[in-house]
Formats: structure tokens, C-alpha cells, sequence
């Protein structure tokens, strides 16, 4: 019992950052201070969820002996007014919400658990129907990972601390004045994006039902949705941020990652824009990650060129009042060591501090596995 909390405590220093970004993202659901004269709804939501675990390698697929199953908890808040960022989009929920699900082999992948801020997004209505998309980024658990005395054949957590993402298609109709049954079509990802290794991290499908319970029998008020006015403005976004990751399981060396960017963004509306950029990417395991332990030669000596990435981006950013969500697709252009693929993607939050200044955190993946979690500053500048 010592032992496992050494361990757990361990893994609590070690990323603890994840939950610093667990606190920048709730900012997803803290009052907005331009909301003077809003309503605002809650209401408890609790469905049961039935899916796979993906198997995206192969030694996956010959350990899952069982589907992943569990339940969903949350807490919705939706808010009407004509001075917040939600009348722009169509009034959408956003909240606070708990996540189980068992992995498809409770001996090796044990159970995954999850803490997250999310927002669901308007669809569209159909009558009484009415269709949501979810994001929601948090901080998840994996009660059972790779232990090299006990539990070898779990490649897939290296730590107890993981980042959570989660997707999904909800359809929601109304019984009562204050219940709803709900239905979900989810995608879950849980990786601690490579602060420990092995991580090939695990994804699930899922198919969801439950229950919305509104804690009032107040009826929303009947307003239409407003839309923001086109706008030409433009935007140069440059964030300089850095991490830590374990290039592969041995040797267990944690190396210093990180990354300057340059954006240049043209709004569409004051709260969606697209960009094209630049990455200067530094990837500290970046010979290690890509060789196979029996290749390795470990008296090699690396120099800077050897971590060094370019890449060219391309960019969506969304608004939600300070805060900025984003998501980049790249591609490299420069370097040494070959990647693993040509192509790579990175999702993250833009948090305003103060005027132009923002807070930014981050995660940069390879569209299978992520590589490193980064955490930094950064400053806007329209012209």
C-alpha cells in the first residue's frame, strides 16, 4: 500500500502541470465579466455508456477481452444574455463533468477516470430535438499502468496522470419541464502525452443513454440567436512554450521539449478566425523516440540540429470570451532526424492574462500518439 501511494505521489509531481491546465481550462465555464443581465440555467446530467477500446496496436488487440463500459456525470450551466460571449453561439451549455469507463481488460489497462470543463455546442433543432457536439479537455486517471514488476504488458499508460479529451454528438428531448433523455455518440482519448513512457495512449467509441434533470421549472426565455457581424480584422499570434517528455521506455531519461510560433490569423467574426503559421519545434527525444531499443547506440552524442524541427500550420481559433480554443494541423519542412510521420497536429488553449498578453497550453501529437504537453506565454498583436 506504501508503495502505490509513493508511486501515485510521484506521478503527482511529475505532472503536475496537467493540472495547472486543467484550471486554465475552466476558465470554459467561470462567469464571463461582461454578463450583466444574464439568465442562467443548471441542470444534473447522468447517462450510462457502452462501447470499444480502439485498438491502434496490435498487441492491443490481442490483450482486450471485453468491451469499455461506465458512466457519465455532469453539471450543465446555460446562459441567456445580450452581453455574452454564448449569444453569439447559439446560447450553448457549458459545464463541469466526471467520466468512468473500464479499459477492455481489467488486469492490464484497469479503469480510466476523468475530471473535465467542457462546452456542447448547438447543432440544430428538429421540434422538440435538439442535436449538441462536445468538447471537453481535462485531467484523467488510469488506476492501473505500466509497471516493470508488475504489470509489463501495459504499453499503453506509463503514469497514474493523464491528459483527458473527449468528443461527442449528443441528441437530447424533453419528457417533462424538467427532464430530458439524452443520447451520445462519444470518442475518448486519454494520454499523459508522453511525460512518461511507454504511452501509446488509449481511445474509446461509445454509445451513451441517460437522463437531464434541470434543478428549475423556469422555462429558457425565448430569444433568437445573434450572429456576429463579419469582420476583416487580422492577427499575428506568437507563443513561446516548453515541456517535459520521455522519449521511450528506455532509457528512462526525461528530456526538455518545447516550441516558438508564429500565427497570422483572419477573423471571419469576432469569434472564429484561421491562420497560417510557422513552428519552430525543439522535440528533446526526438532520436531516441524514433529507434528500436535493439538499434540504439547509447555512447551517440546528439547535437541541437538533431532536435530541430520546422513545419509549416494551419489553424482554426474559436472564442469563448477570453478564452481561446484551438486546433492545428502541420506539416514538417526542415529537419535532421526523420519523424515519425510527415504530418502532425496540436490542440490547445489560449488564455487571456491580461490585454495582449495570454496564457497558452498545449499538446503536440503525431495524429496517433502524443509527444510532449507544453505550457507557456504569448502575445497578440492585430493590425
Amino acid at each position: 500500500m506504501i508503495d502505490y501511494l509513493e508511486k501515485v505521489i510521484r506521478e503527482l509531481l511529475i505532472l503536475k502541470k496537467n493540472v495547472t491546465f486543467f484550471f486554465i481550462a475552466a476558465f470554459l465555464i467561470s462567469a464571463d465579466s461582461e454578463a450583466n443581465n444574464d439568465s442562467t440555467f443548471y441542470s444534473i446530467e447522468a447517462r450510462y455508456h457502452y462501447g470499444i477500446v480502439i485498438p491502434h496496436h496490435s498487441n492491443m488487440a490481442y490483450f482486450i477481452s471485453d468491451y469499455a463500459s461506465g458512466v457519465e456525470i455532469n453539471l450543465n450551466r446555460r446562459r441567456f444574455g445580450s452581453q455574452i460571449w454564448e449569444s453569439k453561439m447559439g446560447y450553448p451549455e457549458t459545464g463541469i463533468g466526471f467520466w468512468f469507463s473500464t479499459l477492455g481488460e481489467p488486469n492490464i489497462y484497469g479503469n480510466g477516470y476523468a475530471i473535465y470543463p467542457y462546452i456542447n455546442f448547438n447543432l440544430f433543432d428538429l421540434g422538440n430535438l435538439n442535436a449538441r457536439y462536445r468538447v471537453a479537455l481535462g485531467l484523467g486517471y488510469a488506476d492501473t499502468p505500466y509497471d516493470k514488476s508488475g504489470n509489463l504488458f501495459n504499453n499503453i499508460f506509463g503514469s497514474y496522470l493523464n491528459a483527458y479529451i473527449g468528443l461527442g454528438l449528443h441528441l437530447s428531448y424533453p419528457v417533462s419541464n424538467r427532464i430530458n433523455l439524452r443520447s451520445t455518440l462519444s470518442l475518448n482519448h486519454m494520454s499523459n502525452g508522453s511525460s512518461r513512457k511507454p504511452n501509446h495512449g488509449l481511445n474509446t467509441a461509445a454509445i451513451s443513454f441517460g437522463a437531464t434533470y434541470h434543478l428549475s421549472t423556469q422555462e429558457y426565455p425565448r430569444v433568437l440567436p445573434q450572429t456576429s457581424p463579419r469582420i476583416k480584422a487580422r492577427e499575428i499570434v506568437g507563443t513561446l512554450s516548453a515541456g517535459r517528455n520521455q522519449a521511450a521506455p528506455y532509457p528512462p531519461d526525461i528530456h526538455w521539449s518545447g516550441s516558438l510560433t508564429l500565427t497570422h490569423l483572419w477573423y471571419q467574426t469576432e469569434n472564429k478566425a484561421y491562420g497560417l503559421g510557422l513552428d519552430f519545434i525543439r522535440y528533446g527525444g526526438a532520436p531516441l523516440a524514433f529507434i528500436k531499443l535493439e538499434e540504439m547506440d547509447f555512447n551517440a552524442e546528439y547535437g541541437f540540429s538533431d532536435y530541430f524541427y520546422t513545419g509549416i500550420t494551419g489553424t482554426m481559433e474559436s472564442h469563448l470570451g477570453a478564452t481561446a480554443l484551438y486546433i492545428t494541423a502541420g506539416a514538417y519542412v526542415h529537419y535532421k532526424t526523420e519523424p515519425r510521420q510527415p504530418v502532425y497536429a496540436r490542440l490547445g488553449i489560449r488564455q487571456k492574462i491580461y490585454e495582449n498578453l495570454l496564457g497558452h497550453f498545449g499538446i503536440k501529437a503525431n495524429f496517433f500518439t502524443a509527444e510532449f504537453i507544453e505550457f507557456g506565454m504569448g502575445y497578440r498583436f492585430r493590425y
